[in-house]
């Protein structure tokens, strides 16, 4: 009989041994797969999800004075560039942005082959990055490097960047070419002499839904 209880409880702490690893093991396995799907817990932790209507900013200053960076693509193939046209409004009963994109500018492919983007926003700090955005061609230079950004991807698969204050997803909705001809008087040539410098080149419009705003903590 001591024998008997003496193999027992070797085999009972032998086995609870085992459970108690497999335990440890299967704890491992789910913090791991947890830290692999970082987008969404790691996003969380950094960033809030607002409503458009609760955008706190005044959107004429935000645009037009601030800057944003109209970034298209995916994270092996992306562009983006600065803008201080455009507005944040109401079409067809869905939140919406709208740009517009010269034909020439090497982002606009990017726009045009892709179905979302972003609109990423910063604080005053980031003004000098803002600038070589919008001076330097993602076709010479990796401007994203030289202007101290870091690459950032959306839980949606789109790309924005680590310094942005805030972050505004959009949907393409409608796409066209501005036909300068249909600006009105006395505007036309005013417009063209003070915004185009008479350029040859065409700004397509995008009128695009807004999917998500994100803002960081």
């Amino acid at each position: 009989m001591k024998k008997i209880t003496l193999l027992s409880m070797i085999l009972g702490t032998f086995l609870i041994t085992s459970c108690m690893e497999n335990s440890k093991k299967s704890d491992k396995a789910v913090f791991t797969q947890n830290e692999d799907s970082t987008s969404t817990t790691g996003w969380k932790s950094h960033y809030d999800r607002m409503e458009a209507t609760d955008l706190p900013d005044n959107v004429i200053d935000l645009i037009g004075k601030q800057w944003m960076l109209v970034t298209a693509g995916n994270k092996s193939s992306y562009n983006t560039m600065t803008a201080s046209w455009g507005a944040i409004g109401d079409m067809w009963s869905r939140p919406s942005t709208f740009i517009v994109v010269r034909d020439s500018r090497h982002t606009y492919q990017f726009l045009q082959r892709e179905e979302s983007f972003t609109l990423s926003f910063f604080t005053e700090e980031y003004r000098g990055a803002l600038r070589i955005c919008g001076t330097k061609s993602g076709r010479d230079t990796d401007k994203v490097s030289e202007a101290g950004l870091t690459p950032l991807e959306t839980p949606s698969g789109l790309m924005s960047f680590e310094e942005a204050r805030m972050i505004i997803e959009c949907k393409k909705m409608f796409v066209q070419e501005m036909d300068y001809a249909n600006l009105t008087q006395p505007y036309k040539e005013k417009i063209m002499e003070e915004s185009y410098n008479n350029e040859p080149s065409k700004h397509q419009l995008f009128i695009s839904e807004i999917t998500n705003i994100w803002i960081k903590k």
